[in-house]
């Protein structure tokens, strides 16, 4: 999805479970729509139609194909050729092929002239590059002066996650030792990626040292909650958590809004530090 690496072969395998997920009636579907619908509600708001963006680390696509589906051209650049197939597909259903330009490219050395886009996008890239701060280079230097980017983080201060001691990095050395014994890693299926998380202070910095200015921050996911990556809570009941720890950080509980699984920022580049720097 980000990177010519065990990364891409990791999301190579995983090409079709995108599709999947996007759809589903889980609590892990439901918190990537509500991701996406605040990610899109910003885009619409910053990008008007006509507009061109890049969806760097796009996937299956189905952010660059809501983008095309409001006018905006786009780019939907990822490394994995199984992931673009996904891309090509899914903008062909939704009858916005023609918006719609599939680009194999590594997004820490992106094949994109500069300050050719008005809007970059950025969902679920920089917790599974090798360095998100070239990753964050990158897509400002493609970006227009003025021009906006919309990036999430994972929460190194995630509740769901805090209480699950899989998630903890002690015990993943464990997990893997069990299952290397049961022979569970037989090399039949990849191993389980873990991604980098940040503070919500330490992404505010990655962004700023990019040579972005923050303009909005939010928080979104309560789920699922997990232990060694099992459900502990029914599926039903899972879903209801949710919506109701993210409707209590949505009105003004920002000790919960900061426990958020996703951090999702809105960004700019400042038109005069670019002129600066030119």
């Amino acid at each position: 999805m980000v990177e010519q690496s065990s990364t891409a072969t990791y999301f190579d395998d995983a090409s079709k479970y995108w599709d999947r997920v996007y759809a589903s009636d889980t609590v892990k579907g439901q918190v990537y729509r509500n991701r996406m619908a605040i990610a899109l509600r910003w885009a619409t708001t910053v990008a008007a139609p006509g507009a061109i963006a890049a969806d760097v680390g796009t996937g299956a696509g189905h952010f660059a194909v809501a983008l095309a589906e409001h006018g905006i051209r786009v780019a939907a650049i990822d490394a994995s050729e199984p992931m673009l197939t996904h891309v090509a597909q899914n903008a062909s259903r939704a009858g916005v092929a023609d918006l719609v330009v599939p680009i194999a490219s590594d997004a820490q050395r992106l094949e994109v002239p500069s300050a050719t886009c008005d809007l970059v996008v950025a969902i679920g890239l920089l917790p599974w590059v090798r360095r998100p701060e070239r990753a964050l280079g990158e897509i400002t230097r493609i970006l227009k002066p003025g021009g906006y980017v919309i990036v999430t983080m994972d929460n190194a201060s995630s509740l769901a996650r805090g209480l699950d001691p899989g998630w903890h990095a002690s015990v993943r050395g464990l997990i893997r030792m069990i299952r290397g014994r049961n022979g569970r890693d037989s090399g039949e299926a990849p191993l389980i990626q873990w991604p980098a998380m940040a503070k919500l202070r330490d992404f505010d910095r990655l962004l700023r040292s990019a040579g972005l200015h923050p303009l909005r921050v939010a928080g979104v996911g309560f789920g699922p909650f997990t232990f060694l990556g099992r459900n502990v809570l029914p599926n039903g009941m899972g879903l209801q958590v949710d919506r109701l720890l993210q409707w209590l950080a949505d009105h003004g509980a920002p000790l919960l809004r900061r426990a958020a699984v996703f951090d999702i920022a809105l960004a700019v580049k400042p038109i005069e530090e670019a002129a600066a720097t030119g």
